[in-house]
């Protein structure tokens, strides 16, 4: 088995491109869906983010309140890092537990935070997508429905195309359009890379 990390920045394509490379032989794991399914109901993850956080973030079906949970984070960046500690270790848990029950060749973990999250660790792999600026920033108004300033400033506020090539062993470059092409081009790339590590 091939376990890819792909990352990138908001605008940057990356979830459509999974949405092409999914076939039989490539199982995708949304990190960002993950998440939101283990805290959408009663569950270890959501206990733990209350202990943290305090009961006020539970909602009215046992999940966790993001919005009362988005308050209180995004306004101190320790109690970020500390969402973050208790979050990552109940996602790649059940990563783990995704990836040793699929029979695909290859597993890409689609994560935003791929290197701050330490996801990196488990990777054979890593794959950056990048975008132009302008790109990405009507990527995010189109998908969103926010001003251009807003987007604007999303995008100020995430990596540079220079960070992820500086971090990644493949960069995609995903501002052409020719989106179906790219993921053909990328899953045999990936395919290479199987059979490379299956031959040692």
């Amino acid at each position: 088995m091939l376990i890819v990390g792909l990352t990138g920045a908001s605008g940057s394509g990356k979830g459509y491109l999974c949405s092409l490379l999914a076939d039989k032989d490539i199982c995708i794991i949304d990190t960002d869906k993950v998440y939101h399914k283990m805290i959408s109901s009663p569950s270890p993850c959501v206990e733990a983010l209350a202990s943290a956080f305090g009961p006020e973030i539970i909602d009215a079906d046992g999940g966790v309140d993001r919005t009362k949970l988005g308050a209180i984070v995004f306004s101190s960046e320790e109690k970020l890092k500390l969402l973050n500690s208790v979050a990552h270790r109940f996602i790649r848990s059940k990563c783990d537990e995704i990836i040793r029950n699929t029979d695909a060749r290859i597993v890409i973990l689609d994560a935003p935070v791929l290197f701050e999250s330490g996801f990196d660790a488990m990777c054979d792999v890593t794959v950056g997508v990048v975008a132009r600026e302008d790109i990405r920033v009507d990527r995010i108004m189109r998908r969103d429905g926010i001003s251009r300033d807003r987007a604007l400033a999303r995008v100020n506020n995430q990596h540079s195309d220079d960070w992820f090539e500086a971090n990644c062993d493949i960069i995609v470059e995903n501002s052409s359009g020719e989106i179906t092409e790219i993921a053909e081009k990328l899953k045999k790339e990936l395919m290479r890379l199987y059979g490379s590590k299956e031959e040692k």
